[in-house]
């Protein structure tokens, strides 16, 4: 008896503490999500990290219904009082956790020219979660949040599973977001806690637009080709493969030209050839098929021009990702850049470089292995 009082006494504590810095508190749970999935997120294929996160969904879909049914009357005595003070902060740590495993995971895929409006979308969903959870706190923003979580992870987990990449996998994870999410609506319908007007409803309208506006953003180029990812690439003077490893060597008048991955500048002399090097991340058991696109700017347009397309097969499972290598010869001086893009044309990655011609003056050839 002794023993319940005190826990009982210091859960209270804890509660007075919470409703006296509640913002302070916020700032700890919201923070919490992020470092622990800093600290534990491995690999966008672990089994464990998508566990974890299917675990989050379904708590917080658990909290979502149990903060409806609480508005409605319907939890009664103790337990409304046992759950009611926590709801906001557990659903602040899950959306937290949840919205940062998408942006780290997501940030992996980003072709920054592509998708830098969608990825700083969801970083401000990220940091909203913090400063406007009241507002968030209302049913249609839930349920917007429920939506979108689930998609996102959805949009990795079943290629993962498939074993290969297709838009009819991402459809289908919009649509088991949307059925998720409708089905906590349905509930809310059902006790009073949302209604249907003659035009529909708010939340009705939100997760249609948000579904049509997601698979929009997929046809566009707009959302990142998760689970693949560039892990390293670049474009080389000379590039060998001996034994395991790749040899790279590219050439620099600049001191502190190793400091980069890759000599951006390319010192063009007739007879050359310019090898791209990659390195792309696929999960397990995922074979796709991965394209070179040599451009080249053409000034008189002011437009890329495709010269070239060069294709290989990418075997997922290795943690630094498959490393493919491309060549290229006859290049003419000027702006170039190399779009690494899947078979449907979903853009991974951009290396952007200049040919010049090789100057007179001494230069230096740097050295990096993959």
């Amino acid at each position: 008896m002794t023993n319940f009082s005190f826990v009982s006494g210091f859960k209270q504590n804890i509660l007075e503490h919470y409703q006296k810095n509640e913002r302070l508190f916020g700032w700890f749970f919201f923070l919490g999500g992020i470092v622990w999935d800093a600290l534990t997120l491995r690999r966008i294929d672990n089994f464990l990290d998508n566990a974890i996160l299917l675990a989050y969904l379904v708590i917080l879909t658990f909290v979502v219904v149990s903060d409806i049914l609480i508005k409605a009357n319907l939890f009664h005595g103790k337990w409304e009082d046992k759950l009611k003070p926590w709801l906001t902060p557990i659903t602040q740590f899950l959306l937290g956790a949840l919205l940062s495993a998408i942006v780290i995971f997501y940030a992996r895929s980003v072709a920054w020219a592509s998708h830098l409006g969608f990825w700083a979308l969801l970083v401000v969903s990220l940091v909203a979660n913090e400063f406007l959870h009241r507002r968030f706190n209302s049913l249609t923003m839930m349920l917007i949040m429920l939506s979108g979580c689930s998609t996102f992870i959805f949009a990795w987990l079943f290629p993962v599973l498939a074993g290969s990449m297709s838009p009819w996998l991402f459809r289908l994870a919009t649509v088991s977001g949307l059925t998720l999410s409708a089905g906590v609506l349905y509930l809310a319908l059902r006790i009073g806690q949302a209604k249907i007007y003659s035009w529909g409803s708010v939340e009705i309208w939100s997760l249609g637009l948000l579904t049509i506006l997601l698979n929009v953003g997929y046809e566009k180029d707009w959302i990142p080709p998760v689970p693949m990812s560039v892990t390293s690439g670049g474009v080389y003077q000379r590039a060998d493969k001996v034994g395991e490893t790749y040899e790279l060597e590219y050439l620099s008048t600049s001191r502190f030209e190793f400091m980069s991955s890759y000599g951006k500048t390319f010192y063009y002399e007739s007879g050359d050839t310019v090898s791209c090097f990659t390195s792309i991340f696929a999960p397990t058991d995922m074979n796709e098929r991965i394209f070179h696109v040599w451009e080249r700017y053409d000034a008189a347009t002011g437009a890329w021009k495709a010269t070239d397309r060069i294709g290989f097969t990418v075997s997922g499972g290795r943690d630094n990702g498959y490393r493919g290598l491309t060549r290229k010869s006859n290049v003419t001086i000027g702006p170039w850049r190399i779009v690494v893009e899947t078979a449907r044309g979903k853009i991974l990655s951009r290396i952007p470089f200049v040919v010049v011609p090789k100057p007179d003056e001494d230069v230096r050839w740097i050295q990096k292995t993959r």
